[in-house]
């Protein structure tokens, strides 16, 4: 700051000077932080250092005063990457995964060089997007049942369910029959509901004719591939009392 001044003698001579203040700096700014960018959502297979926003920063203060640095606080597969100046990138830095995680609240931290340091935070939230990385699974790779001779027709005589952790059409499954080759055809015997996993039977079994039968069932999601899995599925016919005792005619040689 400069200042002109005059002093007046009283034998008439003014002197005239120029004073400079010079202000100094003292930490007295926040760091702010501003997101100019955030994409929606990031897929769960995201690449490591793919982009998720742009932050910037900005201290009015001088020196070190006004130098920041920025740092995630926690765990979050996520860091920042100095761009350009006061620019930074938040980027992918881990694995993602919909299922364990399906959102982030990313805190960013801001602290400056001066004595004593200011710091300030803000917290990001990053969505997840499911893709379809989880096949239908059963609960057991095996399924035993028991059905009585003699059934009606179109009777339930089970009903298999299989679970996706996706979500949407990733997790929709539907449910079809495979051929066993040791039982030979199936479906001339069996029916299954593709959408509720419920199997129908489609004759009235006779323990006399068939005592068990072997298919597998496959549940398969409408995820873009699909995935699928199987389980096979033991049929046991018990028997019932509904034959008389016959006589046979006694051995005779003659």
């Amino acid at each position: 700051m400069a200042s002109k001044g005059q002093s007046r003698f009283r034998v008439g001579i003014s002197v005239y000077f120029l004073l400079l203040v010079e202000v100094l700096d003292v930490n007295d700014n926040i760091p702010e932080i501003s997101v100019t960018s955030l994409v929606s959502t990031v897929k769960e297979d995201a690449p490591i250092d793919a982009m998720v926003g742009m932050i910037t920063v900005a201290d009015n203060d001088a020196g070190k005063n006004g130098q920041v640095t920025l740092n995630i606080q926690g765990s979050a597969p996520f860091k920042v990457q100095n761009s350009y100046k006061n620019y930074y990138a938040l980027v992918v830095n881990g694995p993602l995964d919909r299922e364990r995680a399906s959102e982030y609240n990313v805190t960013i931290t801001a602290t400056d060089e001066g004595t004593p340091p200011l710091s300030s935070t803000s917290v990001i939230t990053v969505h997840i997007s499911d893709v379809n990385d989880n096949a239908p699974c059963f609960p057991e790779p095996i399924i035993n049942v028991y059905v009585k001779e003699n059934s009606q027709i179109g009777a339930v005589i089970h009903t298999v369910s299989a679970f996706d952790p996706d979500v949407g059409d990733n997790a929709r499954i539907t449910y079809s029959l495979l051929e066993s080759s040791k039982s030979g055809p199936v479906t001339s015997m069996i029916n299954i509901n593709s959408d509720s996993g419920d199997i129908h039977s489609l004759q009235s079994f006779n323990y006399e004719e068939i005592k068990t039968f072997e298919f597998k069932v496959q549940a398969t999601d409408s995820g873009v591939p699909p995935l699928s899995s199987n389980v096979t599925v033991n049929v046991f016919i018990l028997d019932e009392n509904d034959n008389s005792p016959g006589i046979l005619a006694p051995y005779s040689e003659y």
